[in-house]
């Protein structure tokens, strides 16, 4: 009776298991859209570089040109599906590693966003304290949407270190200039 409970058991264990992991498959078009997917976002985020890209991209398209050459012979045999589940999984492991070979996390370029939040709060604390007049705010703010459009240009293909650069040096200058407005005592509220 317990021989026959256990087989009962792993039998319903491995009918539990079997759909889920069959559930996990996914097709060769889902694959590409899916790393090409993560490349974008690793570019957006800046956790791939421009060359990182590139050299990834070249690689995705090199797949597309090969399932399409194995397509055209009659479909997909057996053999040429597993050969490019293959080369998707070792491609998806590089873009995984590449997103991820950063060792030390402080020395990464500081998002935008978070930029912005900063110098947000800063411009806030200014009319707060009535150390910067709305209309210096609305200026300063109109200089940071420029920032914002110039890195969104920069990112369709990777931000590279001389456009990181370039951006820091805005942001400097912008925080530069939200100091010196606070700090001007000509439009400071009677």
């Amino acid at each position: 009776m317990k021989k026959f409970l256990a087989l009962a058991v792993a039998a319903g264990a491995l009918a539990i298991a079997a759909p889920a992991s069959a559930q996990s498959w996914q097709n060769i078009n889902q694959r590409q859209a899916n790393l090409d997917q993560r490349i974008d976002a690793g570019v957006r985020t800046g956790d791939l570089t421009r060359a990182e890209a590139v050299r990834l991209r070249a690689e995705f398209n090199d797949l597309a040109r090969l399932e399409a050459r194995y397509r055209s012979s009659n479909g997909l045999s057996n053999a040429e599906r597993a050969d490019l589940d293959r080369r998707f999984d070792a491609l998806s492991a590089r873009v995984r590693f590449e997103r991820n070979d950063r060792q030390d996390r402080n020395d990464r370029w500081v998002p935008i966003n978070q930029r912005q939040r900063q110098l947000d709060q800063r411009i806030d604390a200014g009319i707060r304290d009535r150390s910067l007049s709305r209309q210096e705010a609305y200026a300063l703010r109109a200089e940071f949407q420029q920032i914002v459009r110039l890195e969104a240009t920069y990112r369709r293909n990777g931000l590279d270190a001389r456009e990181r650069n370039t951006l820091d040096r805005r942001m400097d200058r912008l925080g530069a200039m939200i100091q010196a407005e606070r700090s001007d005592r000509n439009n400071r509220f009677g």
